[in-house]
């Protein structure tokens, strides 16, 4: 998916984007910095305040969002001698984090996933629209 080309659904997006961040906040920040140290964590600061002065989707904040997934997916890594490695091999399996790390990844998974869908249906709709217009 990119950014919605729709406002009232870009709109939407980065509303329920900006919500989740927001209430989320604290373990976000903390999480990324467990898997990707400080940067890691500046970027999601960034991230939350951009999409508080956001009004709608753009290229960027997607995109940050999807960084964001990564980074708790750990599909960040590429590089086994990387910082991210570093960070994400100090955790212990068995930190009470991992558990915390784990559905913050799935939560951000499932964003997406919706972000998604609602782009896909408007989409959906835009050919009936043209069809409409063009009669």
């Amino acid at each position: 998916m990119s950014p919605t080309s729709d406002g009232k659904h870009s709109e939407a997006v980065v509303r329920a984007a900006e919500q989740f961040v927001t209430r989320k906040y604290q373990e976000l920040v903390h999480g990324a910095g467990l898997l990707g140290g400080v940067g890691a964590q500046s970027r999601c600061v960034r991230l939350t305040a951009r999409l508080r002065r956001a009004d709608r989707m753009d290229r960027h904040c997607w995109r940050e969002l999807q960084w964001l997934r990564d980074l708790f997916c750990l599909q960040i890594g590429d590089d086994p001698e990387g910082l991210s490695a570093a960070h994400f091999c100090a955790l212990s399996p068995d930190d009470p984090a991992v558990h915390d790390l784990c559905l913050l990844a799935e939560a951000l998974g499932d964003l997406l996933a919706e972000f998604d869908s609602v782009q896909t249906q408007a989409n959906s709709k835009e050919p009936d629209n043209a069809g409409r217009d063009a009669a």
